[in-house]
């Protein structure tokens, strides 16, 4: 069995004056994940911040942004297509559309460029490829509009691949496998501390959670098939020292490599170091205010492996 882990996400702002988007409702966002061919599973709610807990991934919903991420096969240039068309695009002060290079493109429905195809006829925008075309990269389209982000507007990506197997086994088929042992040995429940949490185990195997606090959240999914192994961990909470968030993630999956992102206001001087060995870096400013650091990490190999067998 083979699960596309690898995300494609969306994140917006509304201009100043728009109704919220947390009026909208239940239903509404039922529609909106529906598009994308993804279903609401489960929902949790502060005085700030509405978390869907997705059959693919997440949504997070504020008066004024939100958040979408999905994974599999899910179309979410259509969701967004579908919110350009509900609210205008100059309801819009800000847009970025952001994909993972996928490990079977051929058997995504679009690929990004298709994507940008579909977008760029709604808006004007730019679109870049951080890292290199023939290793792991992320493409990333953003509507072409000044924008002037508030100093501790920053979020964190942390896209892995490659886990290691004992860190995988946690969330596979067997008798184990329960929320309560996933909380007690995996270690995602306490990656920030303080959030509320909302998770769920996917039949034979996956996991998905989404946390939150205040306007703040986090969310991490796994994909632990044997190939093509992948989890994302992605927060909005890049408070203090990150380098010790992005150790404590890295600790709990040992990935063979990782992508590590960091959007900031252009004035931010937040740096995050990782103790893997780094093999690209790039960095960017974008015209709508945020400049984009991307790395992409190794794990030094160790020994000789065998060669993988091909059954035929």
């Amino acid at each position: 069995m083979f699960f596309e882990g690898p995300e494609k996400k969306v994140e917006l702002a509304l201009t100043p004056g728009r109704p919220s988007l947390r009026a909208k409702g239940h239903d509404y966002w039922k529609g909106v994940a529906a598009k994308a061919n993804a279903q609401i599973l489960s929902t949790i709610s502060n005085e700030s911040l509405d978390a869907y807990l997705l059959s693919e991934s997440s949504l997070f919903v504020a008066d004024n942004w939100l958040t979408m991420i999905t994974c599999g096969r899910t179309d979410l240039v259509s969701a967004l297509r579908q919110l350009c068309a509900d609210f205008g695009i100059d309801a819009f002060q800000y847009l970025v559309y952001e994909r993972k290079n996928a490990h079977f493109q051929e058997y995504q429905p679009a690929n990004f460029f298709d994507d940008c195809r579909r977008l760029s006829e709604l808006m004007p925008s730019k679109s870049y490829r951080f890292g290199d075309g023939d290793d792991h990269h992320v493409f990333l389209f953003h509507l072409d509009k000044p924008y002037t982000p508030v100093s501790d507007d920053l979020t964190m990506e942390i896209l892995m691949h490659g886990i290691d197997p004992q860190a995988a086994r946690v969330f596979m088929s067997g008798p184990q496998r329960r929320k309560e042992f996933i909380k007690e040995k995996s270690g995602v429940w306490s990656l920030i501390p303080g959030f509320e949490i909302d998770d769920h185990l996917f039949e034979p195997m996956g996991y998905s959670l989404n946390a939150i606090r205040g306007a703040k959240y986090y969310t991490v999914h796994v994909t632990p098939q044997k190939i093509g192994s992948y989890v994302s961990f992605e927060t909005n909470c890049v408070m203090g020292d990150a380098n010790e968030t992005v150790t404590r993630v890295l600790e709990l999956f040992k990935p063979q490599s990782c992508d590590v992102l960091l959007f900031q206001p252009q004035s931010g001087r937040k740096k995050v170091r990782c103790y893997y060995p780094i093999k690209r870096a790039v960095r960017q400013n974008l015209s709508c205010g945020y400049r984009v650091s991307f790395d992409h990490h190794f794990k030094p190999v160790e020994g000789a492996a065998a060669a993988f067998e091909i059954v035929l």
